[in-house]
């Protein structure tokens, strides 16, 4: 057990020579491609990472542009709104007018109806009243009027009724 702790200075020796030629081995034949590999990787990772803040910038860039061209159509939405409103208005107060003038004419057709029919009833009944006092007239005189008469007699009896 005494001797694994003494140093043996060939087994040093051999042992210090292959590290060295390992290191060898590996400086010539993999630590070239091994470090220009690494290179390459820290480059694309450079790229890789000035490509995403460029697109960042872009993308930022087209957010701002899409925002105000949403912000144009919204005004214009907004103006098309009010000028639909304000021309639905123009047209609900073509709408009230004519409705209104309508009536209007249909308020004066009644009229003119009512006006008609009233000239006819007080025609009606003056005829009445002629044919009424005409009878009486018959009665009272006893006898046969004449048409000159009797028309003298009527034609008297209106104009009294419409003086009164």
């Amino acid at each position: 057990m005494d001797k694994l702790l003494q140093p043996d200075f060939g087994l040093v020796f051999w042992t210090i020579v292959n590290f060295l030629l390992l290191v060898f081995v590996l400086a010539k034949f993999a630590w070239r491609p091994v470090i220009s590999a690494l290179d390459a990787r820290e480059k694309q990772v450079k790229d890789d990472i000035s490509a995403a803040k460029a697109a960042n910038e872009e993308a930022q860039k087209i957010k701002t542009g899409l925002q105000a061209q949403l912000d144009a159509l919204a005004r214009q939405s907004a103006a098309k709104l009010q000028e639909a409103a304000a021309l639905g208005e123009v047209e609900k107060q073509k709408i009230i007018a004519l409705a209104k003038e309508e009536a209007q004419k249909l308020i004066q057709n009644a009229r003119a109806q009512i006006e008609t029919q009233t000239q006819k009833a007080v025609q009606d009944i003056k005829k009445e009243i002629a044919g009424i006092t005409m009878l009486a007239v018959q009665k009272v005189i006893q006898r046969q009027a004449d048409a000159q008469t009797g028309k003298r007699l009527v034609d008297d009896l209106l104009k009294d009724i419409k003086t009164k």
